[in-house]
């Protein structure tokens, strides 16, 4: 007969529980800052949008900019002609 070693740390050790200040973050589900306005809304979807509205949710107009500028200049962007030719030279020959 063979025997085997229980290699487990956590064998013969009592489970303590954990109170919800103590657990990780990935346990916990966060609620929602608040709600974006529905001139917001229209806004984005490029609907007519009465300006006094907008200015009542400055931070997630300038957001929402911020956001839009952000991909815009993402999307002009290219890769320079000579990194496929270098990752292409890095690759070994199937022969």
């Amino acid at each position: 007969m063979m025997m085997h070693d229980n290699l487990d740390p956590r064998d013969g050790l009592e489970p303590t529980p954990r109170t919800p200040k103590e657990s990780p973050m990935a346990d916990q589900e966060l609620a929602p800052t608040g709600r974006i306005s529905e001139a917001v809304h229209a806004w984005l979807d490029g609907e007519p949008v009465n300006q006094a509205a907008l200015n009542a949710a400055p931070r997630e107009v300038a957001f929402w900019q911020k956001v839009e500028a952000e991909t815009s200049s993402r999307r002009r962007m290219v890769t320079p002609a000579h990194v496929p030719a270098q990752i292409l030279g890095q690759l070994p020959d199937k022969r």
